[in-house]
């Protein structure tokens, strides 16, 4: 089954403070110090972005609420499906019942005319 799609909201993402070589002053404690504001912005970020996955391993409601919206996707879908009548129903599972007998019937026979070939053949 194909699932609903939910528009996610755009995150806007944090923009780092990063120097390059180009961008250095002539006083190297400028640029150090902003070097070292931009090391302290990455480690807090990737601070953060461990407590979240661990939060996430361990989310209890965050399970439940997937479930709970996997059910009523279930249910959307369903209400989608066009269910045959009764005489449809009965209609298809006696062909299909019939087909099974023929098939029966001509695997059978293949068998039996084997059977009796290699009884030929080994006397």
């Amino acid at each position: 089954m194909s699932r609903l799609q939910k528009k996610k909201p755009v995150k806007k993402k944090k923009k780092r403070n990063v120097v390059s070589d180009t961008q250095t002053d002539s006083s190297s404690g400028l640029a150090n110090s902003s070097i070292e504001k931009s090391v302290k912005v990455t480690a807090t970020t990737q601070k953060k972005s461990v407590k979240k996955l661990t939060e996430t391993k361990t989310g209890e409601p965050n399970f439940y609420q997937k479930s709970v919206e996997f059910l009523k996707e279930v249910k959307v879908e369903l209400k989608k499906v066009t269910w045959p009548t009764r005489k449809q129903t009965t209609g298809t599972t006696i062909v299909v019942i019939i087909f099974v007998f023929v098939v029966a019937a001509f695997l059978g026979v293949f068998d039996l005319g084997l059977s009796k070939l290699v009884q030929v053949v080994l006397t």
